[in-house]
């Protein structure tokens, strides 16, 4: 595959799958999330503010907004109950398993 085919084909997946991340904050949130849940450490709130991807009032609406469409997930930490760690749902896991796919696709030799 060329390379501007394959990144047509990226963006078309995107628009077909993943019309609910409307803004590059939704994509910035969902990659942290999803990096630090496949090292085994879930992001938390704290560590995400750290990350200065936006303002605290952002973060919360665009994290409010894809926990209502059962994107993010949260759970206590089982080390401190005080602790809320965000992961991404399992079908959301999928959707990115699919796109990684897309994108690391082996370029066709010319």
């Amino acid at each position: 595959m060329q390379y501007f085919a394959r990144l047509r084909a990226a963006r078309l997946f995107e628009r077909l799958h993943m019309g609910a991340l409307e803004k590059i904050e939704d994509f910035d949130l969902v990659r942290e999330i999803g990096f630090h849940q496949e090292q085994g450490r879930p992001l938390t709130m704290k560590r995400l503010y750290l990350l200065d991807l936006g303002s605290v009032a952002t973060i919360q609406r665009r994290l409010r907004r894809l926990r209502k469409l059962g994107l993010i997930l949260q759970r206590q930490s089982a080390d401190d109950r005080r602790v809320v760690e965000l992961l991404l749902s399992p079908k959301l896991l999928k959707v990115f398993a699919k796109y990684a796919a897309i994108l690391a696709a082996a370029p066709e030799q010319a």
